[in-house]
């Protein structure tokens, strides 16, 4: 914390979006013990903003017919 406080105030918040960034987890990693158990792995670790532009992008890039699936599991989990 010091060094970000001895460092001039221009700099302070460009450093501090380096050490976030660098303990981010990055892209999802292929599959180790299975494609479910990676993707929990995986989301137990992303920051919010990173949860939401891979559920969008995954959602988008589904067919109707998984699109509605998906949609179908949510408003179950919901009704629960």
């Amino acid at each position: 914390m010091q060094a970000v406080l001895a460092c001039d105030p221009r700099d302070r918040i460009p450093l501090m979006e380096r050490f976030i960034d660098a303990l981010r987890p990055g892209d999802p990693l292929p599959p180790f013990l299975g494609i479910m158990a990676s993707a929990h792995d995986w989301a137990a670790w992303a920051c919010r903003a990173e949860l939401k532009a891979y559920t969008l992008a995954c959602y988008e890039a589904m067919n109707p017919r998984d699109q509605a699936a998906f949609l179908g599991h949510l408003d179950r989990r919901a009704a629960a």
